[in-house]
Order: C-alpha cells, then sequence, then structure tokens
C-alpha cells in the first residue's frame, strides 16, 4: 500500500501502473496501464493478481495514451507496438463506456525509425489474412535498454478487426515488477518504487 493524503490526490493528473516481466534473461516491459484500486483510506494497492492485456489471448505490451472523460462518458486510448503485414505499426486500442472490454480500432503505420521519424496521423483497417506480430522492448537486469523483440506467436486476422477479443490474462509463472507513475497537474512525472512479485 501507498498511502497519499487528499492533497497529494488533488495533484495526480494520471496514474499508470508499469510491469516488467522476468523471463530469466531480463526484463520484457509490457508497458503502462491505467488500471489501479485505491483503498477507503486513500492507500494506492499493488496488485496481485499478474495479469495483463491480451489480443485474442496473446499477451501484449501496451501503453495507455489517454483519458477522455465528458460528464459519465469517457474514453481510454493506448498503442500496441506491432508489425502489420512486416511494417511498425502502432495498434490502437479504444476503452470507453459503451464498449469496457475495448476492442482494436485501427493501426497506425510508425516511421519513427526512418529518416524522417514521421509517425502517420491516419488510422488503417486490419482486413482478413493480415499478419500482426506483437512487439516489446527488453532490458537487462541493469535496467538498460538492449532492442525490441517479438512478443509471443504470429497472428492472422480472421474476418475483421472487430472480431478481435481484448482481455486480461496472466503474465506467466516468472517473476514481475511494478511500479506506478504519477504525473501531476504540471505534467511532470515520478516513480514509485519497483516491487517484485
Amino acid at each position: 500500500l501507498l498511502k497519499l493524503s487528499d492533497e497529494q490526490w488533488d495533484l495526480v493528473r494520471d496514474l499508470d501502473l508499469s510491469m516488467f516481466y522476468d523471463d530469466g534473461e531480463g526484463y520484457v516491459d509490457l508497458g503502462l496501464d491505467n488500471t489501479f484500486e485505491v483503498t477507503d483510506n486513500g492507500a494506492l494497492v499493488i496488485p496481485d493478481d499478474r495479469t495483463w492485456i491480451a489480443i485474442d489471448g496473446q499477451i501484449v505490451a501496451y501503453y495507455r495514451l489517454e483519458t477522455t472523460v465528458y460528464g459519465d462518458t469517457y474514453t481510454i486510448t493506448g498503442r500496441v507496438p506491432a508489425l502489420l503485414n512486416g511494417e511498425r505499426v502502432n495498434l490502437i486500442l479504444v476503452f470507453d463506456s459503451t464498449n469496457e472490454d475495448g476492442y482494436v480500432a485501427g493501426a497506425v503505420y510508425d516511421y519513427k525509425n526512418e529518416e524522417t521519424e514521421t509517425i502517420a496521423k491516419s488510422m488503417t483497417e486490419l482486413t482478413d489474412g493480415d499478419k500482426i506480430d506483437f512487439l516489446c522492448d527488453f532490458y537487462d537486469y541493469n535496467g538498460n535498454y538492449d532492442d525490441s523483440y517479438l512478443l509471443g506467436e504470429q497472428m492472422t486476422v480472421h474476418g475483421d478487426m472487430s472480431d478481435m477479443k481484448i482481455s486480461n490474462r496472466s503474465v506467466g509463472d516468472g517473476p514481475v515488477r511494478l511500479a506506478f507513475r504519477f504525473t501531476d497537474i504540471y505534467g511532470q512525472t515520478g516513480w514509485t518504487q519497483a516491487v517484485t512479485k
């Protein structure tokens, strides 16, 4: 538990959980998700369930991008790094008031590894037969970035992207390192100490 006062909570704009999975050689970065639980007295709970976002049953690296709230409605968007038919993209996931379990909204091509560092703004739909290879960043035990690697097995889209199911699944038996990232109302970020479970 991490106890925050009401005054401290008032300064928090965003809160995201970070999960790194220990595969025996280093840490797989599974991303940032705005999933958290707070006790009645304002304490932040480190989760015990060891689950993460999966697409059609396969664990993916997921990074929340934005949360928008209007009254009783909300929209949460996030990205999943991948290769779509061999080209680097970010799959865009959307969770909202009418689709609480989320859906794959499409793919945005990611050209930032090329000379122009241009990131495409338009969304591409996934269609029947598309091949998806999920990507993840990998770090050594000293926290140094190693490279991006394929995560899991190649996936083929059957039907269209509306048939793809988002769920939470167990990440496996290996240890995980968890930490929370706070973003305050001034846009500054800070991290809690990592906990291994």
